[in-house]
């Protein structure tokens, strides 16, 4: 089997948002690649292959596989697109954000105790993501270094969350507002002619939800910002960040 025997075209797929294809995962997932020898990526390239979902924007409420299946469910990889998981806990949300190379498993329990906590899935924009079930990792038995490397993605995650938290706890909304944004770009962001582009539409509401703040005073930070030039839209609405990042400037403050 080869990529372009599974592989819809992705234009074509982009346009049939929940429709259901497969995918080479080593060949559409660089990153994933990288992280193993290249004795291993041209072995299991013709037989890593995943079925794919597109999801549409909106709510998701993803259905657990049956049980005889989940144990062996590794869950679902993001090969493109944004997704949001809000949790709320004592009236009071927090919400993480998700995008390309995030490892998901929807049905795992959130484990808040002893609060009672109600967590939902928002598809910001088209995604597809790769089905990683028990037929996948059957066939990825022979190669345990990428089982491996996918659960890596795992504790990536839980690393990039702790990051967002750590970011929400900055002094200043401004300070938050630039880190986060810092961050998410250094994370799926393109760089162009005017600076790096954010390729993810994010709400004023979203940011807040992301930084701990209220949405006024977000819109207000973001206003702060443009004036500054650290940041600016353009006409399709992305934002592009100009500049470093906050921690490059205290860098070389401290260095002289």
């Amino acid at each position: 089997m080869t990529a372009h025997e599974h592989e819809h075209d992705h234009e074509h797929d982009r346009g049939a948002a929940g429709r259901a294809g497969w995918v080479a995962v080593l060949e559409v997932d660089h990153d994933l690649a990288g992280r193993l020898p290249g004795a291993i990526v041209a072995a299991a390239t013709p037989f890593a292959v995943a079925r794919t979902e597109w999801l549409d924007p909106g709510q998701w409420r993803p259905v657990p596989p049956a049980e005889e299946d989940r144990l062996g469910h590794l869950g679902y990889l993001v090969l493109d697109g944004f997704l949001a998981r809000q949790v709320q806990v004592l009236q009071r949300p927090a919400t993480e954000l998700l995008g390309r190379g995030d490892l998901l498993i929807p049905w795992e329990p959130d484990r808040t105790e002893p609060f009672a906590a109600g967590s939902r899935w928002e598809v910001l924009e088209p995604s597809r993501v790769a089905v990683l079930d028990r037929r996948f990792t059957a066939i990825l038995s022979r190669w345990p270094e990428i089982t491996a490397a996918v659960v890596g993605r795992a504790v990536s995650r839980s690393r990039a969350l702790a990051l967002t938290l750590a970011i929400s706890q900055l002094v200043g909304v401004e300070l938050r507002v630039l880190a986060l944004l810092w961050h998410i770009a250094e994370r799926w962001g393109a760089h162009d002619g005017d600076g790096t582009v954010l390729p993810v539409h994010l709400t004023h509401q979203l940011l807040a939800s992301l930084i701990s703040a209220q949405r006024a005073t977000v819109t207000r930070a973001l206003s702060s910002l443009g004036e500054q030039g650290l940041l600016s839209r353009r006409d399709d609405g992305l934002v592009v960040l100009h500049g470093d990042p906050p921690v490059r400037f205290r860098r070389t403050a401290a260095g002289g």
